[in-house]
């Protein structure tokens, strides 16, 4: 990969791999793990800030490039995040690692980046209700409710999602027939705590179809008490 010229690097990968060996200058983000509450828009205002404040003490600008170990929800959630805050971000998946011999931690200076979301990124709970197209990337047993995480109260589906198992997306070949989707369409994505999806999300933006990822996903939808399937 031909890196876009003054870009920042961020390492995905867990805190001890990247103290082991980064590339240089790279800061370390993983976003993985925070949920929040995305229904109204004093919500999404305040995520839009808390972004603006995490690109300014980073020193965060675009061009972003993110690697990991591979094509990883970790990878693609942390990525999606930046994306969603409107910076120009791109995913390294392979041969990055002989070049990761720094093990220094950088000192950025701060940016005056603000956040702007792309809210054609984003589907809020309200509107993964309406969407006509929404695809579950969870397992077939996920989809059914037949397994469910235990911090969840039950397990099912978002009613009228169709079935997309994330193993599909790492084969983008011919994947778009298969989906029966084309190029320029619209579609939704979920999963449990919008990080697969955040995946699937990257796979069909790069194959042209207008992904929009609902983030907080299963996670948020149980916790509000929306209905399900079956």
């Amino acid at each position: 990969m031909e890196l876009p010229k003054d870009a920042v690097l961020v390492d995905t990968r867990p805190r001890p791999a990247y103290e082991a060996g980064h590339l240089p200058g790279a800061r370390h983000l993983d976003l993985s793990a925070p949920r929040f509450r995305l229904r109204e828009e004093s919500e999404l205002r305040a995520l839009e800030e808390a972004l603006t404040e995490l690109f300014r003490s980073l020193g965060l600008r675009s061009p972003v490039v993110l690697y990991d170990e591979g094509l990883t929800s970790r990878l693609c959630r942390t990525a999606f995040f930046l994306g969603l805050g409107g910076l120009e971000v791109r995913l390294w998946t392979e041969g990055w690692e002989g070049l990761a011999t720094e093990r220094e931690t950088p000192k950025p200076e701060p940016s005056d980046t603000l956040a702007h979301l792309q809210r054609d990124w984003l589907l809020t709970a309200d509107e993964a209700a309406r969407h006509p197209l929404l695809l579950d990337v969870r397992s077939p047993e996920e989809h059914k409710g037949l397994v469910h995480p235990p911090c969840c109260p039950r397990g099912g589906r978002i009613p009228g999602s169709r079935n997309a198992p994330l193993e599909l997306f790492f084969e983008p070949e011919g994947l778009l027939a298969r989906l029966g989707l084309e190029p320029g369409q619209e579609v939704g994505v979920y999963c449990h705590s919008g990080a697969r999806s955040a995946v699937a999300f990257f796979v069909l933006r790069s194959l042209g179809v207008r992904a929009r990822n609902y983030l907080g996903s299963m996670h948020e939808w149980l916790q509000e008490g929306l209905p399900t399937e079956p």
